[in-house]
C-alpha cells in the first residue's frame, strides 16, 4: 500500500517543485487545466467506461450517482442551515470528485476503478451545478447556462458516451482504442501534476478551508457508510465511493466563484487549505486502513 501511496503522491510533489521553480502564470496554468481535462482525463473516462460496460453492462455503478448527488445536495443544506458564507458552501458540496480520485483509482483498482470514478462524477458535478446559482450574491444567474455546463463538460460527455456505446454492443475499432490509449494511460499522472502546479501558486491558509472541509466530511462520510453497509455496493465500487469521501472542494470551485459573484480568492485558499488536509492527513489513512481491511 506504501507503493500506492508513493505513486499518487510523486506527480503532485513534482508539480509544486515545478511550479515553484518556474512559476507559471494563470494563464499558462488554465490552459494547461484545460488540456488535461478535454484531452487526458476525457480520454481515460471514455476508455474505462466503454470497457466497463462492453464487458459487464452491470447498472450496480449508478449507486455511485446517488450517493454523490445525496452527499452534495445535504451538505448544500446542511451548510445553509448554518448560515454558513456562500463560498464555504460552495467549496463543501462541491467536491474533487476527479482530478485526485482517478489518479489514486487507475493506480489501485486500474480502468474498472476509473468509470467508478466517472459515475461518482456525475451526481456530484451535476447537483453542484444545479445548485449552485442559488448561491449568487450580486446578479441573476443562468440555470440553463449552469446545467448546459453540465452536459456538456468534456469528461461527463466522454463517461455517457462510452457508457452508451458500451452497452448498445458497438465495438470501437481496436486502432481507435490504441490512439486514446497515451493519453488515458498517462491521465492520472498528469492530473496529479497539474494539481502540484496549483498547489505552488497559492499556498496560503484559509481557516474556512477547515470548516468547509469538515462539514463535508460530517455528512459524506456517514452517508457513504450507509450505502456501503446497506446497499448492493461492492468491491471497486465500494473502495472509490470511500475514497471520495475525504476528498477535498473542487478546483472547478474557483471560476464558478467568479461567474456567482462570489470572492474567487478566498475559494482557492479554501481549495487549497482542504485540499492539503485531504491528501496529508486523510487519504493517506483511508488508503492505509483500506490496505489492511479490504
Amino acid at each position: 500500500m506504501f507503493q500506492e501511496l508513493f505513486n499518487i503522491y510523486t506527480p503532485i510533489i513534482f508539480g509544486v517543485l515545478i511550479g515553484l521553480l518556474l512559476k507559471p502564470t494563470n494563464e499558462e496554468l488554465a490552459f494547461l487545466a484545460k488540456i488535461v481535462v478535454y484531452i487526458f482525463l476525457s480520454s481515460l473516462l471514455f476508455v474505462a467506461a466503454y470497457t466497463r460496460f462492453s464487458r459487464n453492462p452491470d447498472p450496480q455503478v449508478l449507486i455511485l450517482s446517488l450517493l454523490s448527488s445525496l452527499g452534495s445536495l445535504l451538505t448544500f443544506i446542511f451548510t445553509r442551515l448554518m448560515r454558513e458564507n456562500p463560498e464555504i458552501t460552495l467549496t463543501a458540496m462541491y467536491a474533487n470528485a476527479g482530478y485526485l480520485p482517478v489518479g489514486i483509482a487507475q493506480s489501485l483498482y486500474g480502468e474498472e476503478g476509473v468509470a467508478s470514478v466517472g459515475f461518482y462524477i456525475l451526481g456530484n458535478n451535476a447537483t453542484s451545478n444545479i445548485l449552485a446559482p442559488t448561491l449568487s450574491k450580486h446578479r441573476i444567474v443562468d440555470l440553463k447556462n449552469m446545467i448546459t455546463r453540465v452536459v456538456t463538460f468534456p469528461p461527463v460527455t466522454a463517461i455517457l458516451l462510452g457508457s452508451l456505446i458500451g452497452l448498445s454492443g458497438l465495438k470501437i475499432p481496436d486502432s481507435l482504442i490504441m490512439v486514446l490509449k497515451p493519453f488515458s494511460d498517462s491521465a492520472a499522472s498528469i492530473a496529479l501534476l497539474e494539481l502540484g502546479l496549483e498547489f505552488s501558486m497559492n499556498p496560503r491558509l484559509d481557516l474556512d478551508g477547515f470548516k468547509a472541509y469538515f462539514y463535508r466530511l460530517a455528512i459524506v462520510i456517514p452517508l457513504t457508510l450507509v450505502f456501503t453497509n446497506n446497499v448492493a455496493m461492492r468491491g471497486v465500487d465500494r473502495n472509490v465511493a470511500i475514497i471520495e469521501s475525504v476528498m477535498p472542494g473542487a478546483v472547478s470551485c474557483v471560476p464558478i466563484s467568479r461567474e456567482l459573484g462570489l470572492d474567487a480568492s478566498k475559494v482557492a485558499r479554501i481549495i487549497f487549505t482542504s485540499t492539503l488536509l485531504s491528501t496529508a492527513v486523510a487519504l493517506p489513512i483511508v488508503v492505509y486502513a483500506m490496505g489492511l481491511l479490504f
